[in-house]
This record gives C-alpha cells, sequence and structure tokens, in this order.
C-alpha cells in the first residue's frame, strides 16, 4: 500500500480492516529507510503509528490473513466450478483489504495474484509482467468499492478495440465458457459502439481496458473500474440484455471516474448511469429508446415507496443500501432529463463535458455539478436543483380549461394538488396541446409558478376537443385534466 498523504510526528493511519489477523506492519518512507511500525488491531479498524517525515509518500506494508467474511467470495459457479469474485460495493472491501473504505477515497491499485492452474484472472487496469503473468495495475485513481479482482476458468473473446489517438483499449468478454456464444452474440454484440457513443457525447473513456464479466456479484451489474461484474444468473437463463451493459458501461464515466463524494450524492453514479442507459440506446436505435425509457423510469417511479424523501437523502448515509432506490436511479435520470430541457441540448452536453473533465479521477457533489451547469448554461439553476434534489416527490397538477368561441380564447387553471409537505414546484415551461375533431392541433408553453395556481389564456381559433398537458414527456410530474363546459 503506498501512502500518498503528508504526516506529522505521531501521526496515525487508520484502515478498516474487518475479520483478519494482522502479523505485522513495515513502512518504507525513504529510498533506503524503512522500519516496523506499531499498531493497534480491534478487528474493524488497523491504526498505524507512522514515522515523522518532509514529504508525501509511504509505502506501507501490511501482513495479514484470514477467511474473509465478506467482500471476497470463493465459492461455486452455476456451473459448479470453483471461482473467486471481489464484491465490494458499498463498503465490503474492508473484510479482505485494509483501505480507507469510502468513496471520497480514491487511490491507484495493484494486483499481483496466484491461482490455480488452467484459471484465467482479471482485475482493474492493464495486466502487465509479472509473477505468473497475473500482475494488473490501474494507473488512475478509482473508489475502493471498485477495486476488483477476478479468478476461474473464463473465456475471453476479444471485441473491436477502441481507438484513441496512440491509445488502444481492448474490448475483453469475460465468460464461464457455457455461456460465451450467447455473451457475444446478444448482450455484447455492441460493447464496443456503446463506448464509442459516450465518448462522442462526454470525452475519452477513463481506463486502459474494459472488461465484461460474468460473475457472482449480489448485485445485476456491478461497475467495477475498466473491469465490470454482471451477476452469472441472466446468462445462464439467456435473458440478459444490452440495457444493463450501457448502464455499466456508463457508470465508467460518472460512479469510477468521476465519483460522488458521500454516498447521499449518489444520484451522480446511478441516475447517470440510468439515464444514459437510455441516452447511448436512442443514439444506436432512434429517440423512441429514450421516450420508452424515461416513460419506463417515472412510472418505477411512481410506483416506489420512496416518493415521500429527497434524492439527497443524508438521513441514509450511514446505510449506502437504502439509497439504492427509485430516487437514486430512475428520478435521478429524470433531473437530468429535466435539466436538459431547461438549458438546451448544446448547454447541457458541453456542461457535462467540462464536468467530467474538471472532476474526472477525483470526486464532486450535487452542487459541483450545479455550479458547472450554471455556468455553462448561462443561468440560476439554484431553483431547480433545490425542488428536484433536495424536496421530496413530484408536482401533481389539476389542469382545467374553458373555451370561449366568441373571443376564440381558451382559459386555463393550474393548481398544484401535491402533498403539502412535498412542497411546490416551479416549472417554467409546461407545453399544453390543444387538439380540435377536425385534427387540428395548436401547442402552447404555460409557465407554471411555485405559489401553487396559475391562470392562463390562449388564442385558440379552433373549439378544442382536448387539451393534452406535457404530451412529450418532458416533466416527471402527474396531470388531470378537464373541460370546464
Amino acid at each position: 500500500m503506498h501512502f500518498e498523504r503528508r504526516v506529522t510526528a505521531d501521526s496515525v493511519l487508520t484502515l478498516d480492516l474487518v475479520g483478519m489477523t494482522v502479523d505485522s506492519v513495515l513502512v518504507l518512507y525513504t529510498l533506503h529507510s524503512r522500519s516496523m511500525r506499531q499498531f493497534s488491531y480491534d478487528g474493524r479498524l488497523l491504526r498505524i503509528t507512522l514515522p515523522s517525515v518532509k514529504e508525501p509518500g509511504l509505502d506501507v506494508v501490511v501482513w495479514y490473513y484470514g477467511t474473509p467474511q465478506d467482500g471476497l467470495i470463493i465459492g461455486s459457479n452455476a456451473h459448479g466450478r470453483r471461482v473467486a469474485f471481489a464484491d465490494n460495493w458499498p463498503e465490503r472491501a474492508r473484510f479482505w483489504l485494509p483501505t480507507v473504505d469510502h468513496p471520497s477515497d480514491k487511490a491507484i491499485a495493484r494486483f499481483s495474484i496466484r491461482a490455480p492452474g488452467g484459471w484465467r484472472v482479471v482485475a482493474n487496469g492493464r495486466l502487465t509482467p509479472g509473477e505468473d503473468g497475473r500482475e494488473w495495475n490501474e494507473s488512475h485513481p478509482v473508489p475502493t468499492y471498485t477495486m476488483v479482482l477476478g479468478a476461474g476458468e473464463f473465456a475471453v473473446s476479444q471485441h473491436r478495440p477502441v481507438i484513441n489517438g496512440r491509445d488502444t483499449i481492448p474490448i475483453q468478454v469475460w465468460t464461464y465458457p457455457e455461456d460465451s456464444a450467447f455473451a457475444d452474440s446478444v448482450p455484447f454484440r455492441r460493447a464496443t459502439e456503446i463506448i464509442e457513443v459516450m465518448q462522442r457525447l462526454i470525452g475519452p473513456f477513463p481506463y486502459e481496458k474494459l472488461a465484461h464479466v460474468q460473475s457472482s456479484t449480489k448485485f445485476g451489474g456491478m461497475e467495477n473500474s475498466s473491469a465490470i461484474f454482471y451477476a452469472e444468473k441472466p446468462y445462464i437463463e439467456r435473458k440478459m440484455g444490452e440495457g444493463v451493459v450501457r448502464h455499466e458501461t456508463a457508470h465508467q464515466w460518472f460512479g469510477d471516474a468521476v465519483t460522488e463524494r458521500d454516498w447521499p450524492d449518489i444520484w451522480l453514479s446511478e441516475g447517470f448511469a440510468t439515464y444514459f442507459d437510455g441516452v447511448i440506446g436512442a443514439a444506436l436505435d432512434g429517440d423512441s429508446v429514450l421516450v420508452n425509457s424515461m416513460r419506463a423510469n417515472a412510472d418505477s417511479y411512481f410506483k416506489s415507496d420512496v416518493t415521500d424523501r429527497p434524492i439527497v437523502d443524508s438521513a441514509y448515509a450511514a446505510d449506502p443500501i437504502k439509497l439504492l432506490n427509485a430516487n437514486s436511479y430512475p428520478k435521478g435520470a429524470w433531473v437530468l432529463h429535466m435539466l436538459r430541457v431547461t438549458i438546451g441540448d448544446s448547454a447541457f452536453f458541453r456542461g457535462l463535458r467540462t464536468y467530467y473533465r474538471t472532476y474526472r479521477d477525483s470526486t464532486a457533489t450535487s452542487a459541483d455539478l450545479q455550479r458547472v451547469m450554471e455556468k455553462e448554461g448561462r443561468t440560476d439553476l439554484g431553483w431547480f436543483f433545490h425542488q428536484w434534489l433536495y424536496q421530496p416527490g413530484y408536482p401533481q397538477l389539476d389542469v382545467s380549461w374553458q373555451y370561449d368561441a366568441g373571443a376564440q380564447k381558451v382559459m386555463v387553471g393550474i393548481i398544484q394538488r401535491q402533498k403539502p409537505e412535498w412542497g411546490r414546484f416551479r416549472l417554467p415551461a409546461v407545453t399544453l396541446e390543444f387538439r380540435g375533431n377536425n385534427g387540428a392541433l395548436l401547442r402552447r408553453d404555460v409557465a407554471v409558478t411555485s405559489g401553487g395556481e396559475t391562470a392562463a389564456s390562449f388564442d385558440v381559433p379552433f373549439a378544442p376537443a382536448e387539451v393534452r398537458v406535457d404530451p412529450d414527456g418532458k416533466l416527471l410530474l402527474k396531470v388531470t385534466a378537464i373541460s370546464r363546459r
């Protein structure tokens, strides 16, 4: 372990490590100086007394052993063969690695792994010459929860690499041999194209390679940096589709390269990946993919049990599993979709490219994203981020309308009927579509204020038979529209 912090006399390095036996600790603090260090270990925290040095840069070597209770899973796969996989999210690396097990602490990683003959090993980063040829080096800082290894009997297929100037990024699919043909021809058929879409929209792929790995993860997919792990069951059942690949690949940019600084901002990871699943799909197969994706996201959120909670939910900071909910995923995706509508495509993608470039290999907060998007959109977005991230719920509109044939006007009244504890919402442009019996159609936008009630009138040269609200599905809301005839 290489420790890159300036320390003072009697500094103590505290690492998360659960259920191991620690034999000794060695610190190398100059080129030729090293010392065995005093440490204390209570079965959960390892505290190491560090020497006083003038410059940052310490190699801390911990000798320990034990059987991990979690985090590193060794057992049999669905085909009955022995495998080993790390599965760290959210704070389970501590069961097998001495680390600062929190997303705010990112680090480079190197794994030198010995495995039985016939096994193949995958981990973060690039495979480099080493003992057994199984040394993997990730040269970019990554969050602890994405530092992984996998080992077993794999079939490895090489897909078309991504070429970025002089850099060639290998794209690999690691599967159990029985599932290899299915994986290559169905979920990973366009693995390279997915990356190329994200590069065009956001920026260069952040790591040395991308391996898609069939594994024993407890999640459907786990976005480990440069080595994504997917649950084995959908392969076995031949039910795995491309959507999970788009989602987890998008995480390489958002979640892995740009990581939420603390758990309540997890929507910066999961909301982004959920949204870009649809965005990538639209780029590959047409806009209807995104339209259908956002409709499904809205339905999922409306049916959830977290509408009374905000997206940025500090109450769950100590229990990140509870943050894997419909706020972080589908509502988080809707926040991005509505932000795109609010500031326009050009400013939206320009802002995300700046956000990625600014915070790549580091961490960010919702406030950081807001500042970038305000600058690129040249507008104040405090109201937007406040109501969609820190208020619970969503707007529920009662829209009533009446046509004055003599004046050829439609009078519209809009009242917000959501729960009072959700607060009111400001909606700068709600589209109303007036539809006549003879096929006539007219659209107008109305600004809904946060005061709770809005009145407006529009010149309409025909008697509407129907008024549709937000016909293109640009807003996360529910509407009841009635005529006051």
